[in-house]
Order: C-alpha cells, then structure tokens, then sequence
C-alpha cells in the first residue's frame, strides 16, 4: 500500500477501528516503555544534539556571513589535526605536537587575562585544572600554558581523553614533560578530588613534569581542590584573536592585507557577536585562502561558496563512491563504522532499484579507508560519541568543508532523482541507533526545504498517523528544519496545527511531540499553548507525548515559561486535564541541572527554580518578582499534585526519591526541607507526609536522615 493509499484507510471513517474514538484510558500497551526513547534525565542532551543536527543543514543561500562561515569554513585544523591513535592496552596512550603545530599555537596565541595565574598554579603544584564552559578556549590555553612550563628539551603530550588518572604512576611520566587531559563524566568525579590531585603533583613533581587538566563548566569540581583549579572565565578578543590567525595564515608579503579585512565592515560586525575562538581560527583560513586585497569579504565568502557547489557536482560523478558521499553528507559527524554501515545500506538499495539480481558484490581487500575517504574529500578526526552505556572515544568522519553537505543534498536532489535516497532515510527511521534515527527524521527535514509539499504528502502524513512511535516522533523531527525556514515555516505549522485537531490519536500524538521538539525553539509561546491544548484527553498515548513535549519545552531553557503556564492552567482544570497536567508537572519533576547553575548537576530542576527565589537579589526587583512568582507555581502545582487521586501515589514516591537523592548529596537537602514545609497545609497534608517520611526514616536497609531532618521540622510545628 502506498503513503497515500495508507493515508486515506486511516482517516476513512469506518475503516476498521473509529480513528476519532477517544479512549477511555486506553493507548498502545508499550506505551509506558517509550519514556526509554525520551528519558527526562536526557531531554537536556537530546536539546542539544537535536540544535546541533538541524544547524548541521543550513542553507548558504541567504545568511548573514556569520552563519555563512560556520556552513561554508573548513573543519579539522583550526588548531591541530593530531593523531590521538596507539598506545599501548597497559599504559595511557599520548601524542605530542609537532614542530609545525608548536609554531602555530606560538603565533596564534593570545594570552587571557588568566594565563599568568595558570601558569603560577602549575609551576608550583605541578598539576592544574582548567575549568570552564564550552568554547571558552580552555584547551588551547592549557596547551599553551603547557608548552610556556615545560623544562627546555621537554615535550608537550596529550593524554588520551577519557585517560584514567588514578592508573598513572611515576614510571608513565616521562622527566620534564608537560601532559595535557581533557576530562569529563566519570573521569571527573575520580580525578577531580583533593587526594586524586595531591597524589598527582607529588608524582609529577618527582619527575619534574607538569599536567594540565580541562573540565567543562558544568561538571562539578569539589571546593578542596580550590587550590589547583583556574576557571576560564571569558574568551581572549576576537579581534586579537583573528588577526594573528590571518598573520599566520597570510604570506609575508600580504601581511599588511590583515589590518584591511579587520576594517571590514562586515567582520566587525560579525565580531560583535563574539564568535567562538574555533569559528575564528576557521574563518581566518578562508579568508587567508581567498581574500587578494582587491576584493570584499563577501566576494571572498562567495568564492568559497562557487568552490563547494563544483566540489558538490564533482562527488556525484560516477567514478566516484557516491553512496559513501552521500553517507557522509547526511551522517557526518558520526563514527566511520556507522557512517560505512549506511553507505552499504544506501548502495544495497541503489542495486534492488535498477532491478540486478543476486545480491550486490562488495569489494574485499580491494581499497583502503583512506583512499575512499580521500575520494569523497572527507576526514577523519577522534572525538567522543554517546551511546547507552555511556560516552566513548570512537574515529568521527565528516567532509573537510562543512558547508559541502548542504551543498550536496542540494545538487542530488534538484538535479538527479533522489527517490532511492528518501526510500533509504525513511528506513533509517527504524534503525537501532537512536542517533541515527534522529539525524535520518531530521535529513528528511532537510529535503522538505526543497519539496516541501511532496516530503509532507509522502512521507510527514502516513508518518503521523503511524501507530510506530519511531515513526511519529521522526515526523516530528524533522519539522525542526521546517520550522526554522522563513519559506516553509507557516507550512510546517500549519501541519501541526493540522494534527493538533484532527480526531486521530496518532496524529495528535504526533502534534504533541512536534510542538515541545520541533516548534518550541523557535516558538515557544505558541508551542506551549498547542500543548496546553492537548492536556484535555483520556488517552494515554496522547497524555504521553504531551508530557515529553512540555519536558522538551522545559529543557530547552524556558523552565518559567512552562511553570507559568501550568500554574495558569491549574486554577480553572479539570479533569481529565488536571489530572495529564499534573504528571506532566512530575514528569519535568525527574529533570535535572540548572540553567543559572552549570555546576548543579545534581539538582532537580524544579527544586532549583524554587530554591532561586531566595537567593536573588532583593534589589533587582523585577527579577524578585519572577521567581517569586516561580516559587508559587512550585509550591502549588506540588500541592496539587499531592492531593489529586491518579498523581499522589506518583508525587510521593518522587518526593522519596529527592529525599533518598539529597541523603547522596546533600547540597540541595536544605532546599528540599524547606519545600517540604510549603507542603503542609492542613491535617490531611500533615498526616499523609508525616506517615511517609516516617517510613523513609525508619527503613530498615537504609534510613534516610533527610527524612529524620524532616521529621524533625514536622514534629516542631505539631
């Protein structure tokens, strides 16, 4: 049966089951376990891999050169292009830089503010931290305070990310050396003790070698280890930055060539926005590739751009491995091996479709990596992936010229017939790998900027009324793209609306999950409202996909726009929408880390939120005014939550696990007792938390003193 064949049985009423029958707590039985899909404790992480997809497909056609640069500037060697391969399975493997990359980072570096307390820190522990937030150029200032401490004759080495430091021992450290680790996770809470560290310096002071640590703002960084620890705390100018990035990159002769573009009246602009020194070291290369001084830096960025498209054009010629192209146009950023795995599923159905039996013959021995990576002007670097069992260091591939994806999928599907590849993404959609099920739905996304009305009839509908949750929640991804798209987006919101009132559950379910993934980043007033809309219903796949919608809207940095608006819909609700308005609210209840807070990983969000009400400024009246109101609606919407019949037994036993979680880290129990104390209201609120508290701290495997703590206060106000 065709899409659209299938399309029309679903919403021919009579067709089987009644599509618009509203079901009294009813839904498909395996509903429960798709929070595995949507887990609140990753909401956070899938924001943020979901904005890094979608931004991955921007259009060269009308940007500001800002996002002209990101789309159309090399990767890989912005810094260093290392080999972080070898080592041995017994003792940490490392690299060093090379003579080129030493006098690189020499003339490139720009010394911040908080390089000379660095450098005093590891000249006398021998050991330090560098903390700070993503894209704030830590790594690079430990590498170069690294190479400015290191005895003379010494090396600078990179430790493997991911590098045990409890395993490393004096007969590891070569004398006089410097070591540079990034650190993160795990890795973090080991390392990161004042034991771990004081251990560390006395090795590396035997050895008369130093080591240089980087963590990323948001991992949490105990306060005995103050005394090795330099935060990075602002970026070096990009000014500064960029012109000793073109100094390097331009020959001596068109050196002079630098102060002209700095006085670009479009540089300086996108200077103003503060770009990262990554971004900076990129655009440098460009314009040192292509700027003769006789030109502006939009003829220069569009040079670029005419490269690209004929490197495009080039890639789909038939001596060239176009599948595996095509694989790293839609995938990259992906490991090789997954990246290889598509391209063979892509060719597999390129033979089925030209009708050749048997299966399709694959090479053995024939070619190497290289060479095939070579001929698709791809590249390989190390990095990290995530995966269900936690992050690990894996060889990601992706094209040398970021904006050449874009460009690809452009010229594949304007000028050739791309059905073959909509068949493979649209299969992709139920592939094992979360992430490539995500980044295929947001591919999808991708192509409708070109057809959008083709990609919506024969791929976005039948999806929405899938009863495969794979499915509908790829239609909903993908419209991250549409949304995002000034030609499209009053199309794609359409659609959802669509959805939104159509009497089919599926497509409500699917409505729900595109306003909390896909709309909310660009609309968020409006995509909270399409939720609140849907709150009214007994079913419980729709109850569901409302719940992961308002968690993604809450995650997505707009924690006080979702709590305003369930406080708000609370005081006139009824059931049954008072009832899937107050599990969404515990639902948002199992997020944690705080947005003002990088450091507070351990925090529920919602208890942080009421917690920064007495914490702000009681002269910063405005803000006073916002949490205190934040406050209320936490206060209130947990109250409820308690009272009501379907959510109590569900609000007790979150309120169990905060405690039994405060009992492991205590920063956040005495904000926790102190919501416990709003609670109370009146006789029954008091008997019903007194009775399991009790039992909390009377356990007989683990007595919470939390709870003892908590009991306490109760018996006070008796």
């Amino acid at each position: 049966m065709s899409p659209a064949e299938r399309s029309e049985a679903v919403d021919e009423p009579g067709s089987g089951d009644d599509p618009s029958a509203e079901p009294d707590d009813t839904g498909d039985l395996n509903e429960a376990s798709l929070d595995d899909h949507f887990e609140p404790g990753e909401m956070h992480r899938l924001r943020s891999e979901l904005d890094n997809d979608v931004g991955r497909f921007d259009s060269t056609g009308s940007m500001t050169f800002r996002r002209r640069v990101q789309a159309e500037s090399i990767v890989g060697g912005d810094q260093f292009i290392l080999n972080m391969s070898g080592g041995s399975a017994r003792r940490p493997s490392w690299y060093s830089l090379t003579d080129a990359e030493l006098l690189e980072m020499e003339q490139v570096y720009v010394r911040p503010s908080c390089a000379e307390a660095a450098e005093q820190t590891l000249r006398h522990h021998h050991v330090l931290v560098l903390r700070g937030p993503r894209h704030s150029g830590r790594r690079f200032l430990a590498t170069a305070v690294a190479v400015t401490v290191a005895q003379p004759g010494g090396q600078c080495l990179f430790l493997h990310p991911g590098t045990d430091t409890d395993s490393l021992v004096a007969d590891d450290v070569k004398p006089r050396c410097a070591y540079v680790l990034a650190t993160s996770g795990e890795t973090v809470e080991r390392a990161l003790t004042g034991f771990a560290l004081a251990r560390l310096s006395r090795v590396f002071a035997d050895r008369g070698s130093y080591l240089v640590l980087t963590v990323d703002d948001a991992s949490a960084v105990p306060a005995d280890t103050a005394a090795w620890t330099v935060p990075v705390d602002e970026r070096p100018a990009g000014a500064r930055l960029l012109h000793s990035h073109l100094l390097y990159r331009l020959t001596r002769d068109r050196g002079a060539h630098a102060d002209v573009l700095l006085r670009d009246p479009e540089v300086i602009e996108w200077l103003a926005t503060r770009p990262i020194p990554t971004e900076i070291a990129r655009t440098a290369r460009e314009l040192a590739r292509t700027a003769d001084g006789s030109v502006t830096v939009s003829a220069c960025m569009a040079q670029v751009a005419a490269r690209i498209r004929q490197d495009a054009v080039d890639l789909l010629k038939k001596d060239v491995p176009r599948e595996l192209a095509l694989a790293v146009a839609f995938f990259g950023g992906f490991p090789y091996a997954t990246v290889n795995r598509l391209a063979h599923r892509l060719a597999d159905i390129v033979h089925r479709a030209m009708a050749r039996e048997g299966a399709r013959p694959r090479p053995f021995l024939e070619v190497t990596r290289s060479q095939r990576l070579d001929e698709v002007r791809a590249v390989t670097t190390m990095g990290t992936v995530h995966t269900r069992y936690g992050s690990s260091p894996a060889e990601i591939v992706d094209f040398a010229a970021r904006g050449l994806a874009s460009e690809l999928i452009e010229v594949m599907w304007t000028d050739y017939d791309g059905s073959e590849v909509l068949v493979w993404l649209s299969g992709l959609v139920h592939d094992s790998d979360a992430a490539v099920r995500r980044r295929a739905a947001v591919c999808v996304g991708r192509l409708s900027l070109l057809s959008f009305a083709e990609i919506a009839e024969e791929v976005l509908q039948p999806w929405s009324l899938s009863p495969d949750h794979r499915e509908r929640a790829a239609a909903a991804i993908a419209l991250s793209v549409a949304v995002g798209d000034p030609a499209v987006a009053a199309h794609a919101l359409g659609l959802v609306e669509s959805w939104s009132a159509a009497p089919n559950r599926y497509r409500r379910m699917t409505a729900a999950l595109a306003w909390g993934l896909a709309v909310s980043p660009v609309h968020p007033v409006a995509a909270t409202q399409g939720l609140g809309r849907l709150l009214d219903t007994r079913d419980v796949g729709v109850a569901w996909a409302v719940r992961v919608g308002l968690s993604a809207v809450f995650a997505s940095g707009l924690s006080s726009l979702v709590l305003e608006a369930m406080g708000t819909w609370l005081a006139d609700a009824k059931d049954p929408a008072r009832g899937q308005l107050l599990g969404a609210f515990l639902r948002i209840c199992r997020l944690h880390g705080a947005d003002e807070r990088p450091d507070a990983v351990k925090w529920p969000s919602v208890l942080w939120l009421f917690e920064r009400c007495g914490l702000t400024d009681e002269a910063d009246e405005e803000a006073r005014r916002d949490t205190v109101k934040t406050d209320e609606r936490v206060i209130d919407l947990w109250r409820a939550a308690l009272a009501h019949r379907t959510t109590r037994k569900e609000a007790l036993d979150h309120l169990g696990s905060w405690i039994r979680q405060a009992d492991r880290y205590g920063e956040f129990r005495e904000a926790l007792l102190d919501l416990l104390d709003e609670l109370i209201v009146d006789e029954s609120d008091f008997r019903r938390l007194d009775h399991h508290l009790r039992r909390l701290a009377h356990a007989s495997s683990a007595p919470s003193y939390t709870a003892q703590l908590a009991l306490a206060e109760l018996d006070a106000l008796r």
